[in-house]
């Protein structure tokens, strides 16, 4: 075979009817190197804040300026103060919020990635910050220009997912429209709250076999409706037409062939319904 027809045969691609091809673009935005740079600072600020101050305090523990510790004795002395502010409430709140804002702006950032929600020029939302709330973390992102909250619509399960969260909710402020809030819900605070009624204090004291039978029904029951007078009201006079009247009574009883039976306010009989 000559070596022309040889490579030509080589560059066909041979497509069946299953055979398909899907072209995918991102555009990614054309950012200078300082840009870069301070972007990334402040997308790891956190991380290069702690990063620092760890690697200072080793210095200074191990240098001849400082306590010239060996360095496992530097170790163990940075690592003891863990335990003492995990023991302390108020402090371990504080840091766990703060980790978790922290890994929160980082997850919403990969899940926006993830679902394309930029502009033409490839840019993200801008994430402004993360604070703690109650039930778990409060995003704030600014919208760039092509952008939206109807690009974030139905989208809330899948930020929830990206944020091992339980649900995430996505509102907008009514003074600007550029500015989006993703409240990231984490944990229930009235789960683990045992709430108690002060209905309960008269029934406190009361063995649970009366408690669970109906007060309503001791009140009702045969020997209570037989036992009590039919109750009338006293007549009174009408001005209008010179004759008096009797009020109807609203629940009777009488005690026919050893059988209860009540009556309702018009007489009727009414004791299949009670």
């Amino acid at each position: 075979m000559p070596k022309s027809t040889r490579n030509r045969s080589a560059g066909r691609v041979r497509r069946g009817r299953g055979t398909t091809s899907t072209v995918e673009t991102i555009i990614r935005p054309s950012q200078s190197l300082p840009v870069i740079i301070a972007l990334s600072i402040w997308r790891w600020r956190w991380e290069i804040a702690c990063l620092t101050a760890l690697a200072v305090v080793y210095y200074h523990l191990t240098t001849p300026d400082g306590w010239e510790f060996e360095p496992v004795p530097a170790l163990l002395l940075m690592a003891a103060p863990v335990p003492v502010v995990l023991a302390i409430r108020p402090v371990r709140r504080f840091l766990r919020n703060r980790v978790w804002c922290v890994i929160t702006r980082h997850r919403i950032r990969a899940c926006l990635t993830e679902m394309r929600t930029l502009n033409y020029s490839g840019n993200l939302p801008f994430i402004i910050g993360c604070f703690s709330t109650k039930t778990g973390e409060a995003v704030w992102l600014w919208m760039r220009p092509g952008l939206s909250a109807e690009d974030l619509e139905n989208k809330a399960e899948t930020i929830a997912s990206a944020c091992w969260a339980r649900k995430a909710l996505i509102g907008r402020t009514d003074r600007n429209a550029a500015l989006i809030r993703v409240d990231i819900d984490r944990r229930d605070p009235l789960a683990k709250t045992h709430i108690t009624s002060p209905l309960l204090d008269d029934t406190s004291g009361m063995p649970e076999a009366a408690v669970a039978d109906d007060a309503l029904l001791a009140f009702i029951t045969p020997e209570s409706a037989s036992s009590e007078p039919i109750a009338e009201a006293p007549a009174r006079a009408d001005t209008n037409a010179g004759r008096t009247k009797t009020s109807k009574t609203k629940t009777t009883a009488a005690v026919n062939d050893s059988q209860t039976v009540i009556l309702g306010t018009n007489g009727e009989d009414v004791s299949d319904y009670v």
